[in-house]
């Protein structure tokens, strides 16, 4: 199944695919061949490379997504097809298919207060865990995903590493 993927928040590039690649490449040092076609095929289809390429180093990696999932599709065992611009002209996989190892339920509140409680599979995280959640998936710090998803949320984290909360 297409696990979409932006490239921007806030008008600002959020470096997603660099963040997905770091962490396959941590989990597999086989994929550096992999990396590197992909990467290729991005050049060829949009003429520049991945937004964050020169500075990878300095990005922490990304293991996991947060969606909402009304309809139950994702669970253990789907194949994942990430992509950048679904359903376009542009439409772009940017890693090989991977499938999904695990599946977390994950409910953020808001209080009245401007505070927030987030847990995952029923279990409140701490602060130092929320913010590990957030930079796992992808954010600078549990601030910044909390301002994003702005609000109560509930949905799924969808893992393709055998990380758990």
């Amino acid at each position: 199944m297409k696990l979409s993927f932006g490239t921007v928040i806030n008008d600002q590039p959020n470096y997603f695919i660099e963040k997905i690649w770091k962490g396959l490449m941590a989990l597999s040092s086989h994929l550096d061949n992999e990396h590197y076609r992909y990467q290729e095929r991005h050049i060829q289809k949009f003429d520049r490379n991945w937004d964050g390429d020169t500075y990878t180093e300095f990005l922490e990696p990304k293991f996991h997504t947060i969606r909402k999932d009304p309809d139950g599709f994702w669970h253990p065992g789907t194949e994942i097809a990430m992509v950048i611009y679904k359903d376009t002209s542009d439409e772009f996989q940017f890693a090989p298919m991977l499938h999904c190892i695990g599946i977390q339920k994950i409910e953020i509140r808001q209080s009245a207060e401007e505070s927030y409680t987030v847990s995952v599979d029923g279990n409140p995280l701490d602060d130092e865990q929320l913010n590990k959640l957030a930079i796992n998936d992808g954010f600078p710090s549990a601030e910044e995903l909390l301002s994003y998803f702005s609000g109560d949320f509930s949905g799924k984290l969808i893992h393709w590493t055998a990380m758990k909360y």
